[in-house]
């Protein structure tokens, strides 16, 4: 049951003993705050006639600098005529894989039930697979990890489907070696679902959460936009 319907409820038999029959009455008879929705995780962008592209934005914060950045290439692919659905994996419950096994004994079924159920189709239609993270601790964020990992559900024999790949990250250092772990790690991603890596862009010296505003150099979002029209 709802919580407040609960409490409600709980009120109108006991209210009178437990807060006093004033107190229990304003409670019940306040005007109720409107409910708003949760803004959306999943948005199909664009219907084009090119390739069916997903990407998964997978930092936290909504219009940092990964989203921005991810928006710009995201405009290249619409300009470009591709069909584009966003993902904003950071808003998503999705836990890592438990390595149970029982999806491969069931037909390739993941038991978690979690919004990762929601993933696996997209994922399955998609010609383009396109990976936005910050850089956390190195590499990339625990929830694209996630992601990752929960693909074992519909190997078969070891083997994936294949996708193009894409890689997207923003950093607050801009030295020589930031990406390096990230990327190594994205190398093997690609290889697994057939080696067709069709473009990285790393974004280093963001200014990031340690600041009062986050700020991304305008170069980069017209470097990805670019990029985004190349694919």
């Amino acid at each position: 049951m709802e919580r407040r319907k609960f409490i409600r409820n709980s009120l109108m038999t006991a209210g009178g003993v437990l807060l006093g029959s004033a107190v229990a009455y304003r409670f019940l008879h306040e005007e109720q705050p409107k409910e708003y929705p949760l803004p959306p995780t999943i948005e199909n962008i664009h219907k084009g006639k090119g390739k069916n592209v997903l990407v998964l934005m997978s930092a936290g914060t909504r219009h940092g600098n990964t989203d921005r950045l991810t928006d710009a290439y995201i405009r290249g692919l619409v300009k470009k005529g591709h069909t584009v659905t966003k993902i904003y994996l950071g808003s998503m419950r999705m836990a890592g894989c438990r390595g149970c096994g029982a999806c491969q004994r069931n037909g390739n079924r993941c038991v978690v039930q979690d919004d990762m159920q929601q993933l696996y189709p997209l994922f399955a239609q998609c010609d383009t697979l396109v990976m936005a993270s910050p850089l956390y601790f190195w590499t990339i964020t625990a929830r694209l990890k996630a992601f990752v990992e929960r693909l074992y559900a519909i190997s078969k024999e070891d083997k994936y489907p294949e996708k193009e790949t894409v890689l997207l990250m923003t950093a607050g250092d801009d030295k020589e070696n930031t990406f390096d772990h990230a990327q190594s790690y994205f190398h093997i991603i690609s290889s697994v679902l057939g080696g067709h890596e069709v473009g990285i862009y790393c974004a280093g010296g963001c200014t990031g959460c340690e600041k009062t505003a986050r700020n991304i150099n305008m170069k980069h979002l017209e470097n990805a936009y670019r990029m985004g029209l190349d694919l």
